[in-house]
């Protein structure tokens, strides 16, 4: 077992089981839970639909308690610990997660405990599924396909997420960032018991995997009750892609799609040429604060408030994939105007046109945002995580030191990276 540095890795104490095993625990003794999440790393791709099955089938029964019904029965029995899933990307990675959360020790009467049991349930629902003849259940696969389809063809309904994801679809046709962390509907058609069993056996084994707990528990004791969540994984560790390299802005182009909507919605697709890494990611990030991350931000300030082109409207810097969007929500007539007056904001950043006042408002809204994911279990092990993915220094206190320290002359810098590459617009079907 060989031991990482810890030092600015978000307060987690870390170790390397094995190759691509890694085990993170974190002592909290302000809460009166613990919190344990189990995260597999993939490479996004056409397949991510399958995967996204995998979780789901594991969460309606084990050997031990082979039925829904059962395993919330056994849930109750462990003084009412909760258990989900979550599906999610970071750059070019597909994460699958479980997570629980149970009462700490401390927190029961007389000498009751749950730990160790909380720790052996989780176990078993990840190594020791409900199984037909080795396989997960017909009905159990079919009916997750069903739901998974409904997941993915319910994205639609929410227009500015769609409006997004069609922006990147189109604006990256090449790049491993373009595909959906829910998949296709197609993908979907490929499912079987058999199929589906079979990547839950090598996700289990060969995937890279990150284990996440914090809890008021002695990290000695906690290591030796979670290392057994570890026993199934296998030598040879599946080995994730290269990092697509970053590219520059194409030649502007602009991409309208109709749809069943009152509202468009206005994305601009921008490359920053700067990712994790970069000496100037943290410029980055205080740039498109004071483009359009916050509330006193250019876009909302100028584009909403002062010009009442949208209803809506912000910015969202990518430091995993170089990518920016600005998206808007606009009545359909005014998108020349709003689309102009918002790449007006980018060059007025470029300037340095904004003001002292915006530049520390910015710098104290992301310390504030920034603290707010030392409040909370949850947002440590996600920031740590996503950290470790995208290659990122899991370092909340320097990351805000940095960010405290970025100047007007570093976010001018930067901004001048910032090209357009596409303009999409999702407008009413009655403007086609």
């Amino acid at each position: 077992m060989t031991e990482l540095a810890s030092e600015g890795l978000a307060s987690f104490e870390s170790r390397e089981i094995s190759p691509g095993s890694f085990l993170h625990i974190r002592r909290e003794a302000r809460r009166k839970t613990s919190r344990l999440r189990i995260s597999w790393i993939n490479d996004l791709g056409p397949g991510n639909a399958l995967r996204c099955l995998i979780p789901a089938c594991l969460l309606r029964g084990t050997r031990s308690h082979p039925s829904l019904r059962l395993l919330n029965r056994r849930t109750e029995q462990l003084w009412g610990l909760s258990v989900g899933n979550a599906i999610d990307r970071a750059g070019q990675r597909h994460i699958i997660s479980l997570s629980a959360e149970f009462p700490e020790d401390l927190r029961l009467p007389g000498s009751e405990s749950v730990f160790e049991d909380a720790i052996a349930f989780i176990r078993e629902v990840i190594q020791q599924p409900h199984l037909v003849e080795d396989r997960f259940c017909e009905e159990t696969v079919h009916n997750e396909v069903i739901q998974h389809r409904r997941a993915i063809e319910g994205r639609i309904d929410d227009k500015r997420s769609w409006a997004m994801q069609r922006c990147l679809e189109e604006a990256c046709p090449d790049e491993p960032w373009r595909f959906h962390e829910y998949g296709t509907v197609e993908n979907l058609e490929s499912a079987t018991p058999g199929l589906i069993t079979e990547l839950w056996r090598k996700m289990i084994t060969t995937a890279p995997m990150h284990v996440h707990f914090s809890g008021d528990v002695d990290q000695q004791i906690a290591t030796e009750a979670l290392l057994p969540l570890f026993d199934d994984r296998g030598a040879e560790i599946e080995q994730l892609s290269e990092w697509f390299p970053l590219k520059s802005a194409s030649p502007t182009r602009e991409i309208t799609e109709h749809f069943q909507v009152q509202q468009a919605n206005l994305v601009l697709a921008l490359r920053t040429s700067t990712r994790f890494g970069d000496p100037l990611h943290e410029s980055m990030l205080v740039a498109n604060g004071v483009l359009g991350g916050f509330m006193h931000s250019l876009l909302f300030t100028q584009v909403r408030e002062k010009e009442s082109l949208c209803y809506m409207v912000h910015s969202y810097n990518d430091g995993s994939t170089g990518l920016m969007f600005i998206h808007a929500g606009i009545d359909v007539d005014s998108a020349p105007q709003a689309r102009r007056s918002i790449l007006e904001q980018v060059e007025m950043v470029r300037q340095g046109r904004f003001s002292d006042e915006v530049l520390e408002m910015t710098r104290q809204s992301w310390d504030s945002s920034l603290r707010m994911i030392q409040d909370s279990p949850a947002s440590l092990a996600e920031f740590d995580l996503r950290s470790r993915v995208t290659g990122r220094e899991a370092d909340l206190a320097g990351l805000r030191n940095r960010i405290a320290a970025v100047t007007k002359d570093g976010v001018v810098e930067v901004a001048q990276r910032i090209e357009l590459d596409l303009v999409y617009l999702m407008a009413p079907e009655e403007a086609s």
